[in-house]
């Protein structure tokens, strides 16, 4: 019995949105058929394959699209809520980019709505399927660290937006953007699929180069029923950008490296514990759309829903106050 295949809309073609198109497109259970952007010129250098998939001038027409599964959403924040309502006016599941809406109040509000609609609804952090997070959760099921001690986080960027998404400047922005939002959340799930619930301990360090923009210097702490994870962000220095996190536990650590290598630490050095091509990130953004293509094929609860994402956003906003 073939299995069905997702025909997928995108709101969105920036570079994080013309990634998953690719994606998308290398995926056989999903057929991306129509796309939208503010800027008409967003894929002039896209190599998009033959087939029946349409960039929109107009958002209205992206909306008109017949036979529609899945509406994918990845403009900046700011615009989230009113893709989501359009979506769901047409009753479309919903796949949206974090934060999930510009406030906690705006995103509380879209949780209450979704929750009233009978639809798949999932939020795009990166370590839900990736090799490195589940390879890390059998790790610690068999005890190879022994007792949970808390974790360490830390990124550090020489500059900030990163170069490759340096067209973007909201990010660069503290209304919608910054590497707290941006980075740390998908951290922040990831310490709360390990973890449990977090709080943040109100003890933090946070700077503000100048007035509207993001923070570029944070530390503080999040804490668990396990111990406390600590934090530690910085921008700027002639550097190359460094993204860690490491379990901290009786017998040993695990160490996530540049997202998606993970490694096994003891006092006499490092092993890796994920081949080469399991630690690519194709692998996690492939990973990520078998399990949507799953959940929307049974309902069975695998990918973060929105509910999930406000409990991040939470912890993130929290932080920034």
């Amino acid at each position: 019995m073939s299995k069905k295949i997702y025909r997928t809309a995108i709101i969105g073609l920036g570079a994080v949105g013309k990634r998953m198109l690719t994606n998308l497109f290398s995926h056989p259970r999903f057929e991306p058929v129509a796309g939208y952007d503010l800027s008409s010129d967003s894929l002039d250098n896209f190599d998009l394959p033959d087939g029946s998939f349409k960039f929109v001038d107009d958002i209205k027409d992206l909306y008109e699209t017949g036979g529609i599964d899945l509406l994918y959403i990845s403009t900046p924040p700011k615009f989230h809520a009113e893709a989501v309502y359009k979506g769901l006016k047409n009753k479309w599941n919903i796949f949206c980019e974090k934060p999930l809406g510009i406030s906690l109040s705006e995103s509380t509000q879209l949780v209450r709505t979704i929750e009233q609609y009978e639809v798949f609804q999932g939020v795009n952090f990166v370590f839900s399927g990736a090799p490195s997070m589940h390879a890390a959760k059998k790790q610690l099921a068999a005890g190879v660290i022994g007792d949970l001690k808390g974790a360490e986080f830390i990124m550090k960027f020489a500059n900030w937006p990163r170069p490759w998404q340096a067209h973007a400047a909201w990010l660069g922005e503290r209304e919608q953007g910054g590497m707290l939002r941006e980075v740390g959340s998908h951290y922040a799930y990831l310490s709360q699929e390990i973890f449990g619930k977090l709080k943040l301990i109100p003890s933090q360090i946070i700077e503000f180069p100048q007035k509207g923009l993001a923070e570029t210097l944070f530390m503080g702490r999040w804490e668990s029923s396990y111990g406390s994870i600590t934090l530690n962000a910085r921008v700027g220095g002639h550097r190359q950008d460094m993204v860690r996190y490491r379990i901290l536990g009786s017998e040993g650590c695990l160490v996530f490296d540049n997202w998606y290598q993970l490694y096994l630490e003891k006092p006499d050095g490092w092993t890796p514990l994920l081949d080469n091509e399991s630690s690519q990130p194709i692998r996690a953004y492939m990973g990520q759309l078998d399990q949507l293509a799953l959940q929307l094929d049974d309902g069975h609860k695998r990918l973060a829903s929105f509910s999930d994402a406000l409990e991040v956003q939470e912890l993130i906003e929290s932080a920034l106050r």
